[in-house]
């Protein structure tokens, strides 16, 4: 069992550093925000301080390093989530989550200088539950969240990952702290199925890119716009008529508007105006 779980560790390592590659790439080129960089960071530094966490066993509690981390990995996954576009959860429970866990930061400095290791006890188990009721709640929203219409086809594997995690991190932190069970491979698990959903994202998201092109062609790929629907977006944006448009690529002009709602509806506008903020931002 323990080789299983050294080979784990192993494996959740790598592919939180190759995700965090990728993500990086991602972000440099706008493809990917900086609370899903900060997210994985986090896990990191929770794998990083559970692994480490054996070299002080005189610890009668978490050590403080792993308490900090879950908090940390909380509110990370939390404001991740909400920064997703079509998911439509007010802002203000970001703030609520994040004051939280400020709150049970300043708590578990004072407690663990202050007062014994059973009030460490205590803001312990307050931690813990913050951890499975953020993540459980980031992912139900995730489950229920659209992506963008470019990377719909992610959508699957997206729900899926939110359901393994949601299954798996309660099931941890419940075996952990309250049977006190230890199951550290579950974690590990979960990270690794982390690392693996970004992963695949990330390879998808970049093999949109193609060398030499241009960033207008780029978006029309990015939203799955065809070569003749391109043409008829690029007519649209130089604000020709549908008729117009039909007496230049010598089709109908039911046609002309049969390709034109389709590229409304792949790229969720409404009208050539916000078709070309779009395109050309």
């Amino acid at each position: 069992m323990i080789a299983f779980e050294y080979i784990l560790l192993t494996l959740t390592y790598t592919s939180l550093s190759i995700s965090l590659f990728l993500q990086w790439i991602c972000y440099k080129k706008n493809m990917e925000n900086i609370e899903a960089i900060a997210l994985t960071i986090s896990f990191i530094l929770l794998l990083i301080s559970i692994s480490v966490s054996p070299l002080f066993p005189h610890e009668n509690t978490t050590t403080i390093s792993t308490l900090l981390c879950m908090i940390l990995v909380g509110a990370s996954t939390f404001i991740e989530t909400l920064s997703q576009p079509n998911q439509t959860i007010s802002p203000v429970y970001k703030k609520i989550v994040v004051s939280i866990g400020i709150v049970l930061t300043l708590v578990l400095i004072i407690a663990k200088f202050f007062a014994n290791n059973e009030g460490v006890l205590y803001i312990q188990y307050a931690i813990v539950s913050y951890l499975g009721l953020t993540v459980s709640f980031s992912m139900f929203i995730a489950r229920r969240t659209k992506p963008a219409r470019q990377f719909q086809h992610l959508h699957k594997s997206i729900k899926g990952f939110a359901l393994i995690f949601l299954i798996i991190v309660p099931a941890f932190l419940i075996s952990h702290y309250v049977l006190e069970i230890r199951l550290g491979f579950l974690l590990y698990i979960a990270f690794l199925a982390l690392a693996i959903r970004n992963i695949h994202t990330d390879l998808v998201r970049l093999s949109l890119i193609k060398l030499n092109q241009k960033p207008q062609e780029q978006q029309f790929k990015n939203y799955g716009i065809t070569q003749r629907e391109q043409e008829i977006a690029e007519l649209l944006l130089e604000g020709l008529t549908y008729q117009d448009i039909a007496h230049k690529l010598h089709i109908s002009l039911s046609t002309v508007k049969t390709h034109t709602s389709n590229i409304y509806k792949k790229c969720s506008v409404k009208s050539r105006n916000e078709l070309g903020k779009l395109i050309m931002n």
